[in-house]
């Protein structure tokens, strides 16, 4: 069978989906033949123009490099021009990054939009890419084709994909799958959805993909990379990305889609997590592991201060009350742990509660003090505009910021949307938020009028206005965000 993760998504690791998919699928005695087009398009775009081909590959070969990420401003510049080669030849309204694909007639969340792209693939940035790679694996008589469409900026190529498929080879059975399936399977519902699919696969996929492919389920496997890492993901070092658990523990965020979503919670055992870190570390010379899950769980942070990889790592956690223990912190400091996501959303205590994170403020501060002190870097999410949230909240917010300002590394500023499927939609005056019978968000009546514009002129007049927090701001690394910020971490 044939996986393809279509562009574009980040190209600095390989996609962990697609792995797991893999493993499941040999282990049932399926072989696999693993595509990641967020990578192999990318390049095409920069190599397509014989006159710019031999900047965009040295580039490329600097991004891959330690030397790349020496000088931020170096790094900044060389994303810059590597954005322009790739998007140089690009018609009008067509905007391109490694991490997003939009264009200005088409939408992602029209259903009549879709049908046209699958009608006209030729049109897509990508079609040379994937018209050559297909061609090459179907004309050899691949028959089985699974497509993992995890982000919005994956779904108009991933419908050329698919109509390309159809018009040329038409035997091949063709299943769609990933977060986004996952998502609209909740809302608006699979019946809508316009893609020509032999098999919509919606929450986890393993099982299901085996049974597709006519094969008896044997369980997952460890996770199967194949040959992707020939590919020249864009970061200095190769990163493994591994997925422990499914779905979030937690699932009590008003805000949160994965609450009213609803799929059900499952942790891989522990010590497998722990044997797979080290095996496919060393199989695949890795320099960093990227720890996908919703939360790292607090059984698998102790599994890995007692069991280090051997590798620096990073991931997405809670702000456990373990953390308030400096010596916690300098535990997982010398596992490896480079770098903690962390989704605070408010510095309002009043806000937190209404949202249900089930933090406090006076931990959080221990815990960005205790995590700084350890060496461990924190890359902190802030969520503005809920509906619990007013203009003296955001202040809030913005002043608890300021007071922890040195013991925050990077932080991400999002304006809320409402997620339809949420509970809280029956709470507010809702309305249309996207053109689109696919949106997936809803606009709402903030009950304190607190608008998504005035939302945005307050982060950038008196968030942003503040130097010392423009400041922090500036240091995200742009297009890769998260992805390569541990690279920048200053040693502690």
């Amino acid at each position: 069978m044939v996986l393809v993760n279509p562009p574009s998504v980040r190209n600095c690791e390989p996609p962990p989906g697609l792995a797991r998919l893999a493993g499941a699928l040999m282990g049932a005695g399926e072989p696999v033949h693993l595509i990641d087009g967020a990578q192999e398009g990318w390049e095409m775009l920069l190599r397509r123009d014989p006159a710019t081909r031999e900047k965009g590959d040295r580039i490329v070969k600097t991004l891959t490099t330690a030397r790349g990420y020496s000088s931020f401003d170096r790094y900044k510049k060389n994303l810059s021009d590597m954005n322009f080669l790739a998007g140089a030849a690009l018609p009008d309204g067509i905007r391109l990054t490694p991490a997003d694909y939009r264009d200005a007639s088409l939408s992602p969340l029209r259903s009549d939009d879709i049908r046209h792209v699958l009608e006209h693939p030729e049109e897509n940035p990508f079609f040379p890419w994937f018209e050559h790679r297909f061609d090459d694996l179907f004309a050899g008589g691949e028959t089985r084709l699974g497509i993992s469409l995890g982000f919005q900026s994956q779904v108009l190529t991933a419908a050329a994909l698919m109509g390309y498929v159809k018009r040329q080879y038409p035997g091949v059975s063709l299943a769609l799958g990933g977060g986004m399936i996952s998502s609209w399977a909740r809302s608006p519902g699979l019946e809508k959805l316009p893609f020509p699919a032999d098999a919509l696969i919606a929450g986890r996929g393993e099982e299901a993909i085996v049974r597709f492919c006519g094969r008896e389920w044997a369980g997952e496997g460890q996770p199967f990379y194949g040959d992707l890492y020939r590919n020249r993901y864009i970061a200095p070092v190769p990163i493994l990305p591994y997925s422990a658990s499914d779905s979030c523990s937690w699932k009590r965020c008003t805000f949160c889609a994965e609450r009213w979503e609803d799929y059900p919670y499952r942790e891989r055992d522990r010590d497998r997590t722990l044997a797979d870190l080290r095996e496919l570390g060393e199989k695949h010379a890795i320099g960093m592991i990227h720890l996908t899950d919703s939360e790292i769980s607090p059984a698998l942070l102790a599994g890995l201060a007692v069991n280090p990889p051997g590798i620096p790592w990073y991931g997405f956690s809670r702000f456990l009350n373990e953390m308030t223990d400096p010596d916690y912190c300098r535990r997982l400091a010398r596992s490896g742990c480079r770098m903690l996501c962390m989704g605070l959303e408010s510095g309002d205590q009043g806000v937190l509660n209404a949202l249900k994170k089930g933090i406090r403020l006076d931990h959080v501060s221990a815990i960005l003090r205790n995590l700084k002190e350890a060496g461990i870097g924190t890359f902190l999410y802030l969520l503005f505009g809920t509906p619990a949230e007013d203009r003296d909240a955001a202040l809030r917010s913005r002043d608890f910021v300021l007071a922890n300002r040195d013991h925050i590394d990077f932080m991400n500023l999002a304006v809320f949307t409402m997620p339809r499927v949420s509970g809280e939609t029956s709470l507010v005056e809702t309305g249309e938020f996207y053109e689109g019978d696919l949106s997936q968000s809803v606009d709402f009546l903030h009950p304190s009028g607190w608008s998504r514009r005035r939302v945005r002129e307050f982060l950038d007049r008196d968030f942003r206005g503040i130097p010392v927090l423009r400041t922090i701001d500036r240091r995200m690394p742009p297009v890769y965000t998260s992805s390569h910020a541990p690279f920048f971490l200053k040693s502690h």
